[in-house]
């Protein structure tokens, strides 16, 4: 039997909630490090996919969050000539299998609920600045100089603006020439459905998207979250032109928007989102690791952040319990996240540019090239493992039903969907 660790988690995200929930469940002691005075969610929405529907499963909680979320089942984008670029269905690639669109803050409140009941210890209003090892145990530090210790594992958890990456840690930090600003829409009469993604493009310097995403914790009115790319160095240009004038243009790209974009009265309404591509030598050192965007930020193109982290949480807790030296069990995680993550390092890297530059030429290569592969049956299926969050490499996957048999590839299930889930729903058009 591995001895009990006491471990201190930095972050109280998705990632670190998670990982001190699935670490409670291993019989280990962790507590968690928040910066804020109040643990709360950032952002707006995102997509869970069966990666991540099989995680939360293993903490009971893919129930919960299909209830709360917007079940997906289709992917449909478009340019402004009706040139179809996607159109593909979870369903093509398995019956059984589906996204989830849900708020951050739906998710959010699951786990830290779940980290509650689970009596974990939070500890809120501390931003962790470093951490030092001596007498073969872990310390942080917070801003103050003071420490906090000794651990027998620190794992860092605080998102993409870690501040315990060292420079010797990083092979590559490079913001993305785009961003975004994201906004959360009431649907009441599910006017753009709640079983599909929808997006639309002008070339590569123009995405506009919708995503159902359930209710809010606090809500049980139906939402979307919008999302508009815009390069980092736009965000002020578009504050200076005002509001009007960016729903003009908007509608202008997608007419059926406009009573939408009524619910937006300020600036302020929306979100502005710069996204960074990290690329680690490793994820650990002497009993520290590091997990979800603090470990692999991404571009959110192929929308697996939120996936990865909960897989991070989950594969290092099995690995800990399978140890008895945590140097040991630090190594054979990083062994085991390597494919996965790199897979979807390089995916995001290569596939942004087609969607979110300045490169004419990638929109055009795009434009008259996605379509096309979407009906190729190898290639479509290829899709469709990239998105449910599978793969592993160019010719590789993983099957999700190695954490919890509901999302098994070879073995399709429904008892965890309603029953109008089994239904083969319209897609959106």
């Amino acid at each position: 039997m591995v001895s009990a660790l006491k471990i201190a988690i930095i972050g109280s995200g998705t990632a670190g909630l998670a990982s001190a929930a699935y670490l409670r469940q291993e019989g280990h002691n962790p507590e968690i490090y928040e910066r804020f005075d109040e643990p709360k969610p950032l952002g707006a929405g995102l997509l869970l996919q069966p990666t991540g529907l099989a995680c939360l499963a293993r903490l009971g909680l893919d129930h919960k969050a299909i209830e709360y979320g917007a079940t997906i089942h289709n992917i449909y984008g478009k340019t402004l000539n009706n040139n179809v670029i996607f159109d593909i269905s979870y369903s093509d690639l398995k019956p059984h299998y589906f996204g989830v669109g849900i708020h951050r803050g739906s998710l959010f409140t699951l786990l830290y609920e779940e980290a509650l009941r689970l009596n974990i210890p939070i500890h809120t209003g501390y931003e962790i600045k470093g951490t030092f090892c001596q007498n073969d145990k872990r310390y942080i530090i917070d801003k103050s100089g003071k420490s906090y210790g000794p651990y027998d594992l620190v794992i860092d958890a605080g998102g993409m603006r870690s501040s315990l990456r060292r420079h010797g840690h990083i092979r590559l930090d490079k913001p993305y020439p785009y961003g975004a600003i994201w906004g959360v829409l009431d649907d009441p009469d599910q006017a753009f459905g709640k079983d599909y993604l929808q997006q639309r493009y002008d070339s590569a310097h123009i995405m506009v998207g919708m995503l159902a995403i359930g209710r809010a914790p606090d809500c049980p009115t139906p939402k979307c979250t919008f999302f508009w790319s815009l390069p980092p160095g736009g965000y002020e240009d578009w504050i200076e032109h005002g509001l009007d004038h960016w729903k003009e243009t908007v509608t202008g790209y997608w007419p059926e928007l406009a009573p939408f974009m009524d619910q937006f009265k300020s600036t302020d309404d929306l979100t502005h989102a710069q996204y960074s591509d990290i690329i680690m030598k490793r994820w650990h050192e002497d009993k520290l690791v590091f997990i979800g965007d603090a470990a692999h930020n991404t571009s959110p193109q192929l929308g697996q952040g939120a996936n990865l982290g909960l897989a991070d949480a989950f594969i290092l807790s099995q690995i800990l319990s399978q140890y008895h030296d945590v140097n040991q069990a630090l190594y054979a995680y990083n062994k085991a996240r390597k494919n996965h993550i790199y897979f979807y390092q390089i995916a995001s890297r290569w596939l942004t540019p087609f969607f979110q530059s300045h490169n004419k030429l990638a929109g055009f290569i795009r434009d008259t090239s996605f379509g096309k592969l979407c009906k190729m049956p190898y290639i479509k299926t290829e899709m469709l493992r990239t998105l449910s969050g599978i793969k592993t490499g160019l010719f590789t996957h993983m099957n999700p039903g190695q954490w919890h048999p509901r999302y098994d590839l070879d073995s399709p299930s429904t008892d965890n969907q309603p029953s109008y889930l089994t239904n083969n729903p319209k897609k959106g058009k």
